[in-house]
C-alpha cells in the first residue's frame, strides 16, 4: 500500500518561496481551524474569530518572505493572531462595549438555578448556561493567563510550545496557567458550579 506522508511546515513554506503558490493554501487549510480556535475562545465572536483568522493569514502570506527561521512558524503565526485579537476586543471596547462583570454572572446563575427536571431540552439549556458562564470567567481573568490557558486547555499545546511562542520560560508558563486556573475556579465557584463541571466542559 502507498503511503502519502503530509508535508511539513518548513517544506511547504521552502515550496511556497520557490514560486510555488498551491503550498501556501495547504499551509493555510493545516493552520486555520487551529487559528480559528484560538481566536474564537479569547474574542468569543465567531464573525470576530473568522476575521481575525482570515487576516492572520493573509499577513502571513505576505510577510512569509521575512519570516528568518521557517522552523519557528508556528510561533510567528500564533503571535500574528494573538495581536491581531487584542486589537479586535480593543477595538471593541473603544465602541462602549460593555465588558463582562461578575453581577452579570450571577444573572446567568440565576437562570441555571431556576432551571428544574430532566428533560433533553431543560439539561441543554443547562450545558449552554454553564458554558456561557465558563466563557465570561475565561475573560474576566488577566490577559497573560487567559492566553496560556486557551493554548493548554482548548488547544492541548505543551508547555514547551507556549512558552516558544510566548518567548517565556517554562516556569513562568506553568505559573500563569495555576493562577489563571485558580482564579477561573473562584469566579465559578461563586455561580455554584462545581469542580467537576468545569474541568469537563473546559
Amino acid at each position: 500500500m502507498e503511503v502519502f506522508l503530509v508535508p511539513s511546515d518548513v517544506e511547504l513554506i521552502n515550496d511556497f518561496l520557490n514560486g510555488n503558490i498551491q503550498s501556501f493554501n495547504r499551509l493555510a487549510i493545516k493552520w486555520q481551524k487551529n487559528l480559528f480556535g484560538f481566536a474564537y475562545r479569547y474574542t468569543g465572536n465567531e464573525e470576530e474569530a473568522k476575521d481575525i483568522c482570515q487576516k492572520a493569514l493573509i499577513k502571513a502570506y505576505k510577510n512569509l518572505h521575512n519570516l528568518k527561521n521557517s522552523g519557528s512558524f508556528s510561533s510567528w503565526i500564533y503571535q500574528i493572531t494573538i495581536n491581531l485579537c487584542k486589537d479586535e476586543v480593543k477595538k471593541r471596547k473603544n465602541k462602549n462595549h460593555i465588558p463582562y462583570n461578575e453581577n452579570k454572572m450571577d444573572d446567568e446563575n440565576s437562570s441555571v438555578e431556576l432551571i428544574s427536571g430532566d428533560s433533553p431540552q431543560i439539561k441543554s439549556l443547562e450545558k449552554k448556561n454553564i458554558k456561557e458562564i465558563i466563557r465570561f470567567a475565561l475573560n474576566s481573568i488577566p490577559e497573560e493567563q487567559k492566553i496560556v490557558i486557551i493554548m493548554k486547555e482548548y488547544q492541548g499545546l505543551k508547555f514547551t510550545e507556549i512558552a516558544e511562542i510566548l518567548k517565556c520560560s517554562v516556569n513562568t508558563i506553568k505559573s500563569r496557567m495555576y493562577y489563571g486556573l485558580n482564579n477561573m475556579k473562584e469566579k465559578l465557584l461563586k455561580s455554584n458550579i462545581g469542580k467537576e463541571e468545569i474541568l469537563y466542559e473546559m
